[in-house]
Formats: C-alpha cells, structure tokens, sequence
C-alpha cells in the first residue's frame, strides 16, 4: 500500500522555497508588471556575466501555465528527497540538489552551443526530482523499488523509465535542450551517489615507528617492558579504524 514519507526539515524548507517563489512570481507578473523569468531563468544560447548564478536560480522559477505540473513536482520530491534526508542527512540532501541542478543546466548550455535555438529560457525545478529518482535508484541497485508505491521495479528498469519519460517529453515537444537537461540531472544523481560511496574513510591514528606500551612493575625501581600485540595495522593499535559504512 502506498504511504508517504514523513516531510523531513531540509526537504520541507525546499519546497516551501520553491513555492514561495512561484507565487512571488506570479503576483509580480500579473499584479506589478515585473517578469522575474528573464532575471533568473538560464538562457543556454547567451552567456553572460550572470550565466553562473542563473545555472542555479533558474530552479526558482517555473512556466506561469504550469501550476499542477509545478505542485506535482513539488509532491514528487516530498517523496523522493525524504527518505534520502531521513538517511543520509540534510548535508547530502542539499549537495544532492546541488549537483542535480548545476548537471541539468551543464548539459543544457553545452547542447545549446552545438545546436543554438535563438532564445530559449531554461527554467523549472523538475531537474531536482529527476536527480532524486536517478540517486535511489542507483543506492537500491540491489533491491526493488516501488514506483509510484504499486510497480515494483529494479533498479535498472527505473532508470529505463525515467529516460523514456525524458524521450517522451521531447517526442511531445521537440525541445532539445530540455531533454539535455533532464539526462544531465539523471546522470549528476547517479554520479554524486558515486562520489558518496567512493568516499576515503578517515585513516586511522598510527603510533610513531618504534613505539611500544611500557608495562610498569612495581618494587625497587624495577621496571620492564613488554611490546604490546599488534593490531590490525601492525602497530600496536588495536581499533579496527573502520569508518562509517554504507551502500554496500
């Protein structure tokens, strides 16, 4: 049966952002006369001095039509980036969106300066959600994943899924660089849960060579020493050193 995660706090102040920002950006278009789409939206066609900044506040804005399609996106990383907080920590979470954010706006302005378009604006957060459904499906690569909480999948299939849902779009639209997008956030999900579990582990604390436990007896003076056993490291340290484990 189909439940939803629990809203945890990073995700919640995201998508309580996001809508904000949607509204803002309503009331200033329709009531004052101000289109924030052109300020904060990527044009993949024309760099400029703020390309930088709008490779990530393009998120922030979304096609005033799309409504539903906005509040869809929003339940779908409810859904999504919940369980992966709940587990991994609003770190992880907000480096995650991060990443799925700057791949889809890096793989839009590379196809736009191959195949330009004239103006074009790249906006919308759907690259957060592709992001987010690429990552789990890369950690459950082992187990089965309930698609919409009633198909069951692999990993594997998920993928499949979400890349012909990104063919789909562009059959329906023919807009290229949207497609570069939506792979570009798919594939930053998948590499950033590569990165994560590629992380070194901390080294473990070895004593200077040649050091030794001495072993104190007392009586007149006496003393002896006794080389301590080694641990794992062959250095008289008995901790395993092991950090954190986890995706295996």
């Amino acid at each position: 049966m189909f439940s939803v995660p629990p809203l945890t706090p990073f995700v919640k102040k995201l998508i309580v952002t996001l809508f904000v920002a949607f509204v803002v950006e309503l009331l200033l278009r329709n009531f004052v006369g101000i289109d924030a789409i052109p300020l904060l939206a990527l044009d993949p066609s024309h760099l400029g001095p703020l390309t930088p900044i709008q490779m990530l506040t393009y998120v922030l804005v979304e096609d005033p039509r799309g409504v539903m399609s906005m509040l869809i996106g929003l339940f779908f990383m409810w859904v999504i980036l919940s369980p992966f907080e709940a587990t991994f920590g609003p770190r992880r979470v907000m480096e995650l969106c991060v990443a799925g954010a700057l791949g889809a706006s890096l793989s839009a302005l590379l196809v736009a300066q191959v195949l330009p378009t004239g103006q074009y604006l790249f906006l919308g957060s759907h690259p957060l959600a592709y992001a987010g459904m690429a990552a789990m499906a890369r950690i459950m690569q082992r187990g089965r994943i309930m698609f919409f909480g009633v198909v069951p999948m692999t990993s594997k299939q998920l993928l499949l899924v979400l890349v012909g849902l990104c063919v789909l779009e562009f059959l329906s639209s023919k807009d290229h660089i949207m497609l570069a997008g939506s792979l570009g956030a798919i594939g930053a999900g998948i590499g950033y849960v590569r990165y994560m579990s590629r992380t070194p582990r901390p080294p473990s604390k070895k004593r200077p060579s040649g050091a030794r436990f001495k072993v104190l007896r007392g009586g007149a003076g006496g003393q002896s020493s006794a080389p301590s056993s080694p641990g794992p490291d062959g250095t008289g340290d008995t901790s395993d050193g092991d950090g954190p484990k986890w995706l295996n």
